[in-house]
């Protein structure tokens, strides 16, 4: 009976091995398309009309880049204006290169920044790999990656894709839309959520 025990042990060590290594390929891919990614706070609801969202915290955004760096955005008095992209959306296709080239002829407020968030990767889809995408479209402001279970999305309350969020600079929902943007609708939002000048 004393020589079971070391080998009961040892296939604990393995299933603990083979769980960790599960959890591992789940939080994030070999080439970065997707990475390990949290939501802290409360999520909020999906998206909805009237939007049940308005007025409440957006979630603390931990995740990285497309290069592997760790960034962590959090109420820190920016308003930010989040987009979520799919890479095998059409309608994100089109909205990515009309908000790049937005950026490149207009200047963002002071105080103001736009977070685009990589999300609902699938390497069977058309449009792979999303960073390629991203680097040839230009997108010049912060980029980050969801992880495979798209955690940041649906913390967000994502419902369609594209899908907007606009967060003032106390973190506040002002605003969310589900669908393309026209220059119009996107030069509202961040007139929604540009500071006041005192």
């Amino acid at each position: 009976m004393i020589w079971v025990i070391p080998l009961i042990l040892a296939a604990g060590v393995i299933v603990v091995i083979i769980a960790a290594s599960s959890r591992s390929s789940t939080d994030s891919t070999a080439d970065g398309e997707t990475a390990f990614a949290e939501a802290l706070g409360t999520p909020l609801p999906a998206f909805a009309e009237p939007d049940p969202a308005i007025g409440l915290p957006v979630p603390t955004i931990s995740a990285q880049t497309f290069e592997g760096d760790r960034v962590q955005i959090t109420n820190d008095g920016t308003a930010r204006l989040y987009g979520f992209f799919a890479h095998w959306c059409p309608h994100c296709q089109d909205e990515l290169p009309t908000t790049v080239e937005w950026l490149e002829n207009n200047t963002l407020p002071d105080g103001v920044e736009i977070v685009a968030v990589s999300t609902s990767v699938d390497p069977g889809a058309p449009n792979y790999p999303p960073s390629e995408w991203f680097e040839d479209e230009g997108w010049p402001e912060t980029v980050v990656v969801d992880d495979a279970e798209s955690v940041l999305a649906q913390a967000f309350g994502l419902t369609a894709f594209p899908f907007w969020v606009a967060a003032d600079s106390e973190g506040v929902v002002v605003s969310r839309v589900s669908g393309a943007l026209t220059d119009q609708q996107l030069e509202t939002l961040i007139d929604q959520i540009t500071p006041s000048v005192s």
